[in-house]
């Protein structure tokens, strides 16, 4: 079945958000007076949103969302911004599947007014609709909410859809959503912790994405 809705994780997926992602933490970890090894549990968490990642990180260490956000948060995001990048040949990516009438969408953990800063700040704000964000669902990321509603909204069928991403939180969401996914391998995440969800296919790159993807458009 030709694809009639790409949808796309935001962070790790068409976005290189590492460089960003690791300052914030080390400015949050430096204040609170914790490490390296905090750091590691904490990276096994980003894809979700990020209240979800603290509680699950911090909370065995005996430290509350109530705690721990407003540090995380005391880092000044806006002027870093610089830090985040499309990953090379994401751009030229987006641009052609747009030029090609392709209906591309955003599921994301990230919330909405970051991520439509960020989008206007690529030129990007125009290739996606629906844009589902925390601020748009009961329940984030695994649980398919986000998913549903993109299918409400299109009125497609959830074999219509491939959903890409780089986190098993992604392709989790997928596969309770009954939609097929697409995993990427430059994000955050390796290949084994990707295809034990039974992606489609695996793209190491984007060069390879392109291909997956162009094959699945076109008439």
């Amino acid at each position: 079945m030709r694809t009639g809705l790409i949808v796309w994780d935001f962070d790790g997926t068409l976005v290189d958000s590492r460089p960003l992602i690791l300052a914030g933490m080390d400015h949050a970890l430096g204040l609170l007076g914790l490490g390296p090894a905090v750091q590691a549990e904490w990276l096994k968490y980003v894809g979700l949103p990020v209240e979800d990642g603290i509680r699950r990180t911090f909370a065995p260490l005996g430290l509350t969302l109530e705690e721990v956000l407003p540090v995380y948060r005391s880092f000044d995001w806006l002027a870093q911004e610089h830090l985040l990048q499309p990953f090379p040949g994401m751009d030229l990516l987006v641009r052609e599947l747009h030029g090609l009438g392709t209906a591309m969408a955003i599921a994301s953990s990230k919330r909405a007014l970051p991520l439509r800063r960020q989008l206007g700040h690529f030129g990007w704000q125009e290739f996606f609709d629906p844009i589902i964000t925390p601020d748009e669902v009961s329940y984030g990321k695994p649980h398919p909410e986000s998913l549903l509603l993109i299918l409400e909204r299109t009125l497609l069928a959830p074999l219509q859809l491939i959903m890409v991403g780089d986190t098993p939180f992604d392709l989790e969401m997928a596969q309770r959503a009954g939609v097929p996914s697409l995993a990427v391998g430059h994000g955050f995440y390796d290949e084994p912790s990707l295809v034990v969800w039974a992606p489609v296919a695996f793209a190491p790159d984007v060069p390879a994405l392109r291909d997956i993807l162009l094959a699945k458009v076109s008439p």
